[in-house]
């Protein structure tokens, strides 16, 4: 069983040295004087594609579960980086500092190991449960990583700030 683990640890890091780069972004062409509505959205999305680090969302499942992995282990080198990321909602309730916390909870690919990262919607002014989506459903999150640590507590968290939400 030891042998397992090792094996997957170096699986998982052996795939973040291959798979994880940055994408090259591409110049986009903006002539907003002369777009439709329609062609003005467009650009907006390929701009955001554009200015996101990390796309979890194009990646397998198994990078994913490990590229989450590494925000965790490392967190300093992901600090200030846009992150996009689809799984499940999830909320819940911590009595200590008397708030809801939101996740989007990404599984491996044998659906065996779940993962959760915290995300604040928008500037967190969003009232839970009306404006939120129901527990498990489908989400993708874009936000940009930070961490902090809650008032007398010296664990470190990770959450993507400033997110954006869309439900699947």
């Amino acid at each position: 069983m030891k042998y397992r683990k090792k094996a997957f640890l170096i699986l998982g890091i052996l795939l973040i040295a291959v798979g994880c780069g940055k994408k090259e972004s591409s110049p986009v062409e903006n002539n907003v004087s002369e777009e439709t509505p329609e062609e003005t959205e467009k650009v907006e999305e390929q701009e955001q594609e554009n200015t996101i680090d990390y796309d979890l969302t194009t990646m397998g499942s198994d990078m994913v579960y490990a590229t989450v992995y590494q925000f965790m282990m490392s967190p300093d080198d992901y600090i200030g980086k846009t992150i996009r990321m689809e799984g499940s909602y999830s909320a819940t309730w911590y009595e200590p500092t008397a708030k809801y916390y939101h996740y989007c909870i990404i599984q491996d690919a044998m659906a065996c190991c779940a993962q959760g990262m915290e995300f604040v919607w928008d500037d967190g002014s969003h009232v839970y449960p009306d404006e939120y989506p129901q527990e498990n459903a489908k989400i993708v999150v874009t936000g940009v990583f930070e961490t902090y640590r809650e008032e007398g507590d010296s664990n470190l968290y990770c959450r993507l700030k400033d997110a954006t939400m869309e439900v699947e």
